[in-house]
């Protein structure tokens, strides 16, 4: 059969997504799931791929799929505050009530496209692309919460800091990060025999970030280090042009996924896979920010996965994965610690090969997921995620630019099938509420981030 129009509108979906609005933070700064179909499943598909954006989890299951093409969207609404405790020390406005800095980041609602295409060579031989939004971290405080923190404890500046008003340090602006990163996977995948199949993908990616008011922390970078011959006691003579309020910086990469799914016996299937981390070219416009001047890879990450056919009806599946964050110094090596606000890092300056990064850890990630096929129309899911903290409380400070703090997720989902050809797919995904917190952060008082987020995916198949 000629599937070149479905190819084409996949191409053309790809092209539109370039400048899609991506931004996500759930198990660290990828995404739960990828599509409606697996998003219901709360990602448990390693071993039960469930439509063409399969190899964004595992590049076997393109084979398991049949002919088909997958377009969705994910209406994104994550919700993230973040609290320094100034009061904790006494600092309070001139009226004598203390005062604590806070805000909450707008821009709470993302669209996240996503799509995929698989189509048959022979009758092992399958190919496909998937094209998703890997993850991100985006953050818009309209209070600069660095800058008013160092305006009421530094400088013997009055304790009155209205908001969006700093005294005794650099107006450096709005504060925030806007990271997104797309995927496109070509997959190869084959079944070897009726029971195993397995698959490669070569993961291409495009990655966007820009910063802003981040003028505090010139100190603490390795350009100003070199040339500021003052000593930097507060704000540089010479700041850097590498750390913050550039415009946004686009960054390319490639990496590899490998994978397979075998069933065992009739009411048990294994999956398992793993991918390499994707080797990105840096952030020039902000190698004074990112440790190894502007270098930000993304993380190596494996998984495995069972399905047992509890019914006739009843799908039970079970993943576990992990994400090697430590592997990326940009990500894990650590932040500011307690001294002078802001104070001199423990180990390298910013942008430096041992530079400060936002101090995250490995996490593993356990999915349970149910699919209930009621009729020849309708399709249920649900699932549960726990994940671990990636951010040890020590590193806070730097967080409030990206509090990726959840742990725990619930999803729903169905799937409604009017004709043998079509569906619809609908997810809703509840993040639930996390807060890290610490009583000593690097300004010497107590911090705290908080995120909840909800979700929305829709998702259009056809098959051929």
């Amino acid at each position: 059969m000629n599937n070149t129009p479905g190819l084409f509108r996949v191409v053309a979906f790809i092209s539109a997504m370039s400048c899609a609005s991506v931004a996500t933070a759930t198990t660290g700064y990828f995404a739960l799931g990828y599509g409606a179909r697996s998003m219901g499943m709360a990602g448990a598909v390693v071993s039960n791929p469930q439509d063409s954006i399969a190899s964004a989890s595992n590049p076997a299951g393109m084979a398991l799929v049949g002919e088909r093409v997958d377009v969705g969207i994910r209406f994104f609404n994550p919700v993230r505050e973040a609290t320094i405790y100034t009061s904790a020390v006494g600092a309070g406005s001139d009226y004598g009530t203390p005062y604590d800095v806070d805000d909450e980041s707008r821009r709470n609602l993302h669209y996240i496209p996503n799509a995929g295409y698989t189509s048959r060579i022979n009758d092992r031989l399958y190919w496909g692309i998937s094209v998703y939004g890997n993850g991100g971290m985006n953050t818009t405080y309209d209070r600069n919460l660095y800058d008013q923190t160092a305006a009421i404890l530094g400088s013997g500046a009055p304790n009155t800091v209205p908001e969006g008003v700093g005294t005794g340090a650099p107006q450096t602006g709005t504060l925030g990060v806007d990271l997104a990163q797309v995927l496109f996977t070509p997959t190869i995948a084959m079944k070897v025999n009726d029971r195993h199949t397995v698959g490669v993908s070569l993961i291409i990616g495009s990655q966007r970030f820009s910063a802003r008011g981040l003028g505090n922390f010139q100190c603490l970078t390795s350009y100003v280090q070199a040339n500021d011959t003052t000593g930097c006691p507060f704000y540089p003579n010479f700041p850097s042009s590498g750390l913050t309020d550039n415009n946004s910086s686009i960054t390319y990469g490639a990496g590899v996924r490998v994978g397979w799914i075998g069933e065992l016996s009739p009411n048990l299937t294994l999956g398992a896979t793993v991918a390499s981390k994707v080797y990105m070219t840096e952030f020039d416009d902000y190698d004074n920010l990112f440790a190894e001047q502007g270098d930000f890879d993304l993380p190596a990450n494996f998984a495995v996965g069972a399905t047992f056919k509890a019914t006739p009806k009843l799908n039970l599946s079970f993943d576990f994965q992990r994400i090697l964050y430590e592997g990326v110094s940009s990500i894990s090596n650590s932040g500011p610690v307690l001294g002078p606000a802001p104070n001199p890092p423990v180990t390298g300056f910013l942008g430096a090969d041992n530079g400060l990064g936002f101090g995250w850890e490995d996490i593993n990630i356990y999915r349970l997921g149910a699919e209930y096929m009621y009729d020849n129309s309708w399709t249920f899911r649900a699932g549960f995620a726990l994940n671990d903290q990636p951010i040890p409380s020590s590193e806070v400070l730097f967080n409030i630019l990206a509090p990726a703090v959840i742990e725990k997720h619930a999803t729903v989902g169905f799937t409604y099938q009017p004709d043998s050809s079509s569906e619809w797919n609908f997810a809703y995904m509840r993040g639930f509420e996390e807060t890290v917190s610490t009583s000593q952060s690097a300004f010497g008082v107590p911090a705290s981030i908080t995120m909840h987020q909800n979700s929305v995916d829709i998702s259009y198949s056809k098959k051929f």
